[in-house]
């Protein structure tokens, strides 16, 4: 397509001013368009806005023709990753990004890298999806508390997760420690601000957060991602989601036919898990500790200031009712699973990000034979240099995808998949293989035949 790329800049060059006209418009690009749901594999233009408007909602003088010079154009509201490369006030941040390899502080794992050991485990697994047990089962996970909790979190925003904090933490004159990432937003549940400011008040001395901090002079340049907590130095909880509605949202559907109907309007797809196992849980709690110490040496030598990234997971547009998902025949939810059946031990290997988890995962995607299933809110092509990585991995997919005897899907969240899939596709993807699906937060990667790995969000993003 490079040398049709080319062609097409020059036809964007040579009408950019009609091309700009249209309301919110942020740029345009080479590309695919996506015609009534449907790729369509021809040089087209992709017109960037920051918000679609129907024909009707546009001045006469806004609206775009269907073509130029006999080029196709295709208008497209830009996702939070494209608004943010392409809105000019806000390429300082963007090329933030590119600039974390030279920050100033650099992470630093444990010596030794004990994540990275294959762990052979001993305890018991108890496997459960959200929104059908995620709250009822973390609900318990937090009463069974009786002398500590070690957590690490993204978004803490579920004031009711707070309520059961305090209360069972109260009950058991127990101690938290937590660290959060800095992203600490007032609009969602009680608010994330607020909740922290309760749960000092009301733990006092037994409540111990730590903010770490996220821009690209810090040890994370981008976000700080986990959702992960540990009990007792004894059990842990590892989840795709947050302590928050979306992702934990207060409802019983296997004890509630009510909250049955209505739970993928209320909450996210996401897996949990509590790995009942000393040996693991004082494996990521070791680590959660390691980063709240470096966080509490870093903030106390410089302050920290944010730096404010979109949520690129599910929209707050998403949380709201949706007559789409008022299903005919309302879904079953999905009791919890222990596992195994039977006792015997389970290789398990650990995965943390940036310490082993890209290194490990390509690996495993590299040394896939016959078959690959993943579900992910999104799988986003770049071209940023930090990116290198993700772009190899995704090329070799891209190559994957191509192969006849290879069976590779795909599953990603639907509220960026027409422009996610269309990248993929210009870069090489052969788009049958993608799916979307509505109320996705979850990450999981599998062989058919050849277990390899399910992962709730355990990552602090680099």
């Amino acid at each position: 397509m490079t040398q049709a790329k080319a062609s097409v800049a020059k036809v964007i060059e040579r009408n950019l001013h009609q091309l700009s006209r249209t309301r919110g418009f942020l740029a345009a690009e080479p590309g695919f368009a996506v015609i009534d749901g449907t790729l369509v594999r021809e040089p087209a233009i992709v017109a960037y806005v920051r918000r679609w408007l129907p024909p009707e909602s546009l001045l006469p003088e806004e609206r775009l023709p269907e073509a130029v010079e006999g080029v196709r154009i295709d208008v497209v509201q830009a996702d939070p990753w494209k608004a943010l490369e392409l809105a000019q006030d806000r390429l300082p941040v963007a090329a933030g990004l590119d600039a974390a390899a030279a920050s100033a502080l650099r992470y630093e794992g444990i010596e030794g890298d004990p994540i990275d050991e294959e762990v052979t485990f001993h305890g018991t697994l108890v496997c459960h999806a959200g929104p059908d047990t995620g709250w009822t089962t973390l609900q318990g996970f937090l009463g069974g508390v009786e002398e500590r909790l070690t957590v690490a979190m993204y978004d803490f925003s579920a004031d009711y997760i707070a309520n059961a904090l305090i209360d069972a933490v109260t009950a058991a004159n127990a101690e938290v420690a937590l660290t959060i990432d800095d992203d600490l937003r007032e609009n969602l549940g009680d608010g994330e601000e607020s909740i922290q400011e309760r749960l000092e008040s009301r733990l006092g001395a037994r409540y111990s957060a730590s903010i770490i901090f996220c821009n690209s002079s810090r040890r994370f340049p981008s976000a700080y991602h986990p959702k992960v907590a540990v009990r007792d130095d004894t059990v842990m909880w590892l989840s795709s989601g947050n302590w928050s509605p979306a992702s934990q949202p207060p409802l019983d559907p296997l004890g509630k036919p009510a909250d049955a109907r209505t739970m993928f309007r209320r909450g996210n797809r996401e897996w949990h898990v509590i790995a009942e196992d000393a040996g693991l849980a004082q494996l990521f709690q070791r680590y959660i500790l390691h980063d709240k110490a470096m966080a509490d040496s870093d903030n106390a030598a410089e302050p920290g200031t944010s730096l404010a990234m979109p949520d690129l997971f599910v929209s707050i547009d998403e949380l709201a009712d949706r007559a789409a998902l008022d299903l005919a025949a309302p879904p079953e939810p999905v009791a919890p699973a222990r596992l195994p059946s039977a006792p015997r031990p389970i290789r398990i290997q650990p995965l943390l990000s940036p310490d082993n988890y890209a290194r490990r995962i390509t690996e495993w995607i590299e040394g896939a034979e016959r078959s690959l299933y993943l579900q992910y809110s999104y799988i986003k092509w770049s071209d940023l240099g930090i990116d290198a990585g993700l772009k190899h991995v995704l090329a070799h997919l891209a190559e994957r995808s191509q192969d006849e005897d290879f069976d590779l899907r795909i599953i990603i969240g639907d509220s960026s998949a027409r422009e996610n899939a269309r990248l993929l596709a210009q870069n090489g993807f052969d788009e049958s293989c993608l799916r979307a699906q509505s109320k996705i937060h979850n990450n999981v990667i599998e062989y058919l035949r050849d277990f390899i790995t399910l992962r709730p969000t355990a990552h602090r993003s680099p």
